[in-house]
This record gives structure tokens, sequence and C-alpha cells, in this order.
């Protein structure tokens, strides 16, 4: 009988031993599973977002429970540019000829200036393309007058005759020009030259 028993407690130490060397759940229910170590995968809402990053709420707000809120955008400190208002209006205008002191300047016609007028960081800039580079003029429009203040221009080096083009129409925004609008013609004169231009179609800077 004593040798019956001692068989029988064998059996069960072993049974316990076997049971506690793995495949059996931790002791401790609540635990949590370790973390994965290979490439993390999971929905959107997984990636840490920046606190700053435009969000809207996931789904709508539950009884009794806050929607995310949405962050509106800035305004902005300058106006969007435009052209309605402006000396030139919403549209381009492209030189079919002009003259000054020498007489006739047939490259108006064959090698035009193209311009067009913006409302742009409050004030109004002509822009004109040249045969060489692109000049920007700022201007206060006072009655029939145009009133240059700073020019930039693009700094393309030209060489040959576009240069003096360039020139040129530099020396017409050096003083206030006289502008005349009539239907689709449009004239600026003072003392540097006269230049005629026609309407060439919609304002295409904006």
């Amino acid at each position: 009988m004593t040798r019956l028993f001692s068989r029988v407690a064998g059996v069960i130490v072993v049974t316990l031993v076997l049971c506690g060397c793995g495949g059996a759940p931790p002791s401790n229910p609540g635990a949590q599973a370790p973390e994965p170590t290979g490439p993390l995968t999971g929905s959107a809402s997984q990636v840490p977002v920046p606190p700053d990053w435009p969000t809207e709420p996931s789904r709508p707000a539950e009884s009794g429970q806050a929607a995310l809120p949405v962050p509106t955008e800035t305004p902005s400190h300058n106006p969007r540019p435009t052209c309605e208002g402006g000396p030139f209006g919403c549209r381009t205008y492209t030189s079919v000829s002009g003259r000054d002191g020498t007489g006739e300047l047939e490259w108006l016609h064959s090698q035009p200036l193209v311009m067009s007028s913006v409302f742009i960081n409050g004030t109004w800039t002509i822009g004109v393309k040249t045969p060489c580079n692109y000049l920007s003029v700022e201007v206060s429009v006072e009655g029939s007058l145009l009133v240059p203040g700073n020019t930039i221009s693009t700094a393309m080096a030209c060489l040959g005759p576009e240069s003096g083009f360039e020139s040129w129409t530099h020396g017409l925004f050096q003083e206030s020009v006289g502008w005349e609008l009539a239907g689709g013609s449009l004239v600026l004169t003072n003392k540097h030259g006269t230049v005629e231009l026609t309407d060439s179609g919609p304002n295409r800077v904006l």
C-alpha cells in the first residue's frame, strides 16, 4: 500500500512540473502580452499626429460627449491679389505702335510690350513684359496719371537691341505716365514717349 501511494504521488509531482514549463496562461490574467518587435501595423488613428495638424472629428459626438475641435485657417495678413477696379481692369494690353523724339518705334509692334495691372500688398502694380526682362512697377493712380514708385525686374542678361528696348521701357516709367483707356485701346504717354496698346485678352497674372 505504501509503495502504491508513493507511485501516485510521483505521478502528481511530474504532472505539476510539466504544466509549469510552458503553454499555460500567465498566473496574472490582467498582464499585457509583450509588445511586438516587428514592423508596426494598424489603423491610421494609431499614428501620432502633431498638435497643430488640421483635424476633423472621426465620428459624430455621442450624447453628452463633445466633438473634437476643428482648427480654423489663420486669416492672411495680405488680401488676395485682384485686378478689379485697376487702371487696366482685368485685361492684358499689347503694344501695336509708339513713338518718341526720334520718331516711330517699329519694335513696339514687332517685339511688343505686354502690360497688365494687379492690386497686391496694398499697391497697384503694372506688370510689363519687355522683349528682354519683365518689369513690375508700383504705381499710385491719380486720375489720368500713373505715378510710379518702386520698380523691380527679372535679371536675364540680353544682348543686342532687346537690351535697349528694355532700357527705353524703364525710361517711360521714370516719371508720371498719362493713361487713357477707350474701348479696347490704351494709350500711355509722357515726355519720354507714347505707346499705343490694344486689348489682347484676360489678365492671366493672377
